[in-house]
């Protein structure tokens, strides 16, 4: 059995879409089962929005209760372009597992992702100076790997090439410019070594293994009723559903008043809740979203936001029928889940990269798609007509 540790829920379900379309059976949870039977176990953590002490100790006990389960590797999923607590994270996991060093290869240039000599791309352009999030409140003050996982990593860490040896000792980064560069890459990993990075390395590596197969790409037929949950602050999926509104779908935001407000304002959920049931019982989709993204007022304002949105959507759930729940975003959607108490899932389709559909363990009637806040919606589960089948 492999096993993987995400620090965020979408990239757990990304990982998970990578399992499957190279054959393997998948099983994405939110702790460690000693009973589970699968061939890639993947846990999701939030460790991504944590502060530094809530993610080492979270790292050190997952990967304590994972090597309880003897798996060939533990693979530690990190964001694509090193946002969270990366250093922290794979120091935590050393300490656990006996090994000295760590392989981190983030880029995935299927992606437009890549490092060169030490300075993160997207699209040809330094990271830095690159709007990636197209407006996402953060914007990345370096392109320098170095500077990008953290203070903690300085005594540690140094880029390499496919060419050079890897270090006895420390954290390891590896310049990416193609994907022949992520081949390389995967003949480097030892029992020495923890592989960590994105989806793109983590695909390499299993296709790598004589144990690979193929998915066999069927069509899928979504539910009637599909609920979509826009939780991202990325312009370019605002847009999207700005758009979508325009043309005359059903989309409804988030009350100016409940965003803004310094207490959870249960009238104003329950009002909103009572707008999105009166609209699915009309309408066969219907898209949440935030139009709001500041309010000078409010304190931990992303926590807020994630909450009321955890909130509107249980009380919906538990009032109407809704087969498909689509989410952007993985601290909305870990959110959710964890309102919801789902806890384990079997991914079943991949739409595209990131858009992952799965099944949600002791729920029949309702599945679950996952798609990161900053890539891009597939057509085939944004656009489609009700009944289609998409692939």
């Amino acid at each position: 059995m492999i096993a993987v540790i995400a620090d965020d829920f979408t990239g757990a379900a990304e990982i998970g879409g990578v399992g499957i379309r190279n054959g393997f059976r998948v099983i994405i949870d939110t702790k460690v089962d000693n009973s589970v039977e699968t061939d890639i176990l993947i846990i999701a953590t939030d460790t991504r929005s944590q502060n530094p002490e809530q993610a080492t100790a979270l790292i050190k006990k997952t990967t304590a209760d994972l090597l309880a389960l003897r798996p060939d590797f533990i693979y530690k999923k990190m964001d694509s372009i090193l946002r969270g607590n990366v250093a922290d994270e794979l120091l935590a996991q050393l300490s656990v597992s006996g090994k000295e060093r760590a392989l981190l290869v983030p880029a995935n240039p299927v992606l437009k992702r890549t490092i060169l000599d030490g300075i993160y791309y997207y699209d040809g352009i330094p990271l830095n100076e690159f709007s990636f999030t197209n407006g996402s409140v953060k914007k990345r003050a370096s392109s320098q790997v170095l500077d990008l996982i953290g203070e903690k990593a300085s005594a540690y860490a140094r880029v390499i090439s496919t060419h050079d040896d890897l270090p006895e000792k420390g954290l390891m980064i590896g310049n990416t410019s193609n994907s022949g560069d992520l081949e390389e890459w995967v003949k480097k990993i030892d029992e020495k070594t923890i592989p960590s990075g994105g989806s793109g390395f983590f695909d390499a590596i299993l296709r790598s293994r004589k144990d690979a197969g193929k998915e066999n790409f069927n069509a899928v037929k979504l539910g009637e009723k599909v609920l979509y949950v826009c939780g991202s602050a990325f312009m370019n999926s605002r847009a999207l559903v700005k758009a979508s509104r325009e043309a005359g779908q059903e989309v409804l935001y988030m009350p100016e008043k409940l965003f803004c407000s310094k207490e959870q304002d249960k009238k104003l959920i329950e009002e909103w809740t009572g707008e999105i049931i009166d609209s699915l019982e009309s309408k066969n989709r219907v898209i949440i979203a935030i139009d709001h993204l500041e309010c000078d007022e409010v304190e931990s304002l992303p926590g807020r936001i994630r909450e009321a949105i955890a909130d509107v959507v249980e009380n919906v759930l538990g009032r109407t029928k809704v087969h498909e729940l689509i989410i952007e975003g993985g601290s909305t959607s870990f959110s959710i889940i964890q309102r919801l108490n789902y806890t384990r899932f079997f991914p079943t389709h991949e739409f595209g990269p990131g858009s992952i559909r799965m099944r949600i363990e002791g729920q029949k009637n309702i599945f679950l798609t996952l798609k990161p806040g900053s890539y891009v919606w597939p057509d085939s589960i944004w656009e489609y007509p009700v009944d289609h089948q998409v692939k």
